[in-house]
């Protein structure tokens, strides 16, 4: 989602009371979370990167003096350097699902996450790790309570301080798929979840490996039919997944997306809509449902105050702290990284 002043120049209805008993004790949150490296780049930094990598650093400088949020592919070799190179960079939970979780779970609701990447430096990261579970071969088990070293997918998110204008440089060390050991311990609890949040399909490489996600969600909903489905788009690597995830939306509830990954698809708003059975459209100054008759206007009043606290004070909000606590416009807010899947994550929670 793009930052700066978050929520300007939307109606908020003040006093909306905090939707608790709409919220449901538990969730799915899969196929993307990774370690995220936010920090704002020094004229020197940029220059080292522009020495070792000069094709990644004249996109960054696109990006930046476009003010267009960009994301890319990176090999091993430059993961290396970039960890080496910024080491002063913030670790935080990363990825849609990753950033859906740590809201979800600081809202109460007991997270089941699916993650290529379930290492000890990526699960002590999330805030409230009691509520985040993760697969193991003894089932799901608390993120404070795995300390398994595993290779771990680091993705690099340059910002820039003026135009807080995004850049991320992603390395994940195995390709994205559907994980076998969580894709075998979810099925006995699917009769019990009626919400799963997905997302990470604009990093797949292939139509076919799209396939293999694809074809797990439809396992789960033969499982369970009444599951509720919310995909967070992106802006997708490959041009062919783009196109063959646009014939694959009729599958989800809901879609969420920005500006930027929305014009990416090259087909105009009604005809996506035709492909949707519902999209959230999030921007810095507007946030909407379409078609409109499918807008939750109390979900939206929840999830923009969830969001709003987030770019406020850089983290998720408790519900105690949400009691009387009214969306504002954030000119300058100490987070901008992952609002747009908060947002996503709170109104999927209290609306579907």
């Amino acid at each position: 989602m793009e930052p700066c002043a978050w929520l300007k120049g939307t109606n908020i209805k003040k006093h909306v009371q905090t939707p608790s008993m709409a919220l449901p004790p538990r969730a799915i949150f899969a196929f993307n979370a990774n370690i995220d490296h936010h920090c704002f780049p020094s004229e020197d930094e940029l220059k080292r990167v522009g020495d070792f990598a000069p094709a990644l650093a004249s996109q960054m400088d696109e990006c930046f003096a476009y003010s267009v949020q960009r994301e890319v592919s990176i090999d091993s070799k430059t993961c290396n350097f970039l960890l080496s190179e910024f080491k002063g960079a913030k670790e935080i939970v990363g990825g849609q699902a990753g950033n859906a979780a740590q809201m979800a779970s600081a809202l109460g609701v007991e997270c089941l996450l699916h993650t290529n990447y379930a290492s000890a430096g990526l699960l002590r990261l999330f805030s409230h790790p009691k509520k985040v579970l993760v697969a193991t071969e003894r089932g799901f088990a608390p993120a404070d309570s795995v300390q398994e070293e595993k290779l771990e997918a680091h993705h690099f998110v340059f910002e820039s301080a003026e135009a807080r204008t995004r850049f991320i440089a992603s390395y994940d060390p195995q390709p994205l798929h559907p994980d076998s050991l969580f894709c075998g311990k979810i099925r006995a609890e699917l009769l019990s979840v009626q919400h799963a949040f997905v997302g990470g399909f604009h990093l797949l490489p292939t139509v076919g490996r799209l396939g293999k996600f694809m074809g797990e969600l439809r396992a789960w909903k033969e499982i369970n039919p009444s599951l509720r489905l919310f995909c967070e788009l992106g802006e997708f690597q490959k041009p062919e997944v783009r196109d063959a995830m646009l014939e694959e939306l009729g599958i989800f509830d809901m879609v969420g997306l920005n500006d930027t990954e929305m014009s990416s698809f090259g087909v105009g708003i009604e005809d996506f809509s035709q492909k949707a059975n519902a999209a959230l459209l999030h921007s810095q100054s507007a946030q909407e449902v379409l078609p409109k008759e499918k807008l939750d206007d109390e979900a939206m009043q929840f999830a923009r105050k969830c969001a709003s606290f987030r770019a406020e004070y850089g983290r998720c909000a408790t519900l105690p702290e949400l009691e009387g606590y009214e969306a504002k416009s954030v000119e300058k807010p100490a987070m901008t990284v992952g609002l747009g899947d908060t947002l996503s994550c709170a109104y999927f929670l209290s609306s579907l």
